[in-house]
This record gives structure tokens, sequence and C-alpha cells, in this order.
């Protein structure tokens, strides 16, 4: 009869040690769950060049000393001159980066007013790039 007891006692310790081993895995992962904080990486946001904040001002500083006169040129500081910039981009692009003595590079010599900077410049490509929003 002794033989018998044997492999029941080794088999309940067995049983009692994986039934253990399953309480405490179970507890650590509970555990490990609650207290696992989830990471969210914020999405940097985007500022798009806008002609209010960005093109304006760079018209306003180079243009505007011969293009706010009564005999032509294009008024940037009105609502309509933005739709009038966005439609003349391409050409304002081009003038702007020409040679600078060559003919029709703009700021024209002699109307007080430097060349645009590279910064300036690569602000008006980027604007075109973005859409060519005003806000």
């Amino acid at each position: 009869m002794k033989f018998n007891v044997l492999p029941k006692l080794f088999f309940i310790k067995i049983f009692t040690t994986i039934r253990t081993l399953f309480v405490v895995g179970f507890l650590v992962i509970s555990i490990w769950s609650c207290t696992k904080k989830e990471t969210v990486t914020p999405t940097p946001s985007v500022v798009l060049v806008n002609y209010t904040a960005d093109i304006k001002p760079i018209f306003v500083l180079h243009c505007t000393p011969c293009h706010l006169s009564v005999t032509g040129g294009f008024k940037v500081n009105k609502w309509d001159d933005f739709v009038t910039a966005k439609t003349n981009i391409g050409l304002v692009l081009e003038r702007v980066q020409r040679d600078v003595t060559a003919a029709g590079f703009m700021p024209r010599a002699g109307s007080n007013n430097t060349a645009l900077s590279k910064d300036e410049i690569a602000k008006l490509k980027q604007w075109v790039i973005d859409g060519l929003t005003e806000k």
C-alpha cells in the first residue's frame, strides 16, 4: 500500500508547484500590465509658410518701396494682393533669383533696397511647396 501512496504524493507535489508557478506568473503579469505606461509620441506640429506671417513681410520690406506707388505694380498689403502674389509667385521667384546685374532683377538697383537673402528666397519657395496659403 505504501507503493501506491508515493505516486499520489509525487503527483500532488508537482500539481501544487505548477499551480503556485501559475498563480505567481499570473500575478506578475497582472501587476506589470497595470503599471506599464503606454508611451505616446507627440506628433510635431508642422508650421506651414503662409502669406500673412511669412511672405507679406518680405514683400513689404523689398517690394513696397516701388510697388505701392499709384502708377503701377501690385499692392502687397491688401487681401486681393495676396491673390496677386499667389498668382505671380513664379515670376517673383524668377526675378529675385536673377543675377544682380541682369535685366529685370528685383528689387532694382537704385531703389534703396537690397536683394533678397537666401533665407527669404527659400521662404518664397517653401510657400509654393506648402500650398500658397494666406494664413
